[in-house]
C-alpha cells in the first residue's frame, strides 16, 4: 500500500487550484469547460493546473514505479 500512501501524500502536497482541477477532472469526470466555469477561469488555466499535478503526481510516484 506504500503507493496509495504515496499518491494520497502526493494529492496533499498540490496547491488548491491545481488539487481541485484535478479531482474535478479526475474524480469528478467533468470536462475542461465545466472546470473553468466552476473554477471561474479560462480553459487554458484548467489545462495548465491539470498538466501540473499530473507532473507533480508522476515526480513522486517515478521512484516506486522504476526497477
Amino acid at each position: 500500500m506504500e503507493l496509495a500512501r504515496t499518491v494520497q501524500e502526493a494529492l496533499d502536497g498540490l496547491l488548491g487550484d491545481l488539487r481541485t482541477a484535478l479531482l474535478l477532472r479526475e474524480l469528478k469526470g467533468l470536462s475542461y469547460e465545466k472546470i473553468a466555469t466552476a473554477m471561474e477561469c479560462p480553459v487554458d488555466t484548467v489545462c495548465s493546473r491539470i498538466f501540473r499535478a499530473r507532473e507533480a503526481i508522476d515526480k513522486r510516484l517515478r521512484p516506486l514505479l522504476e526497477p
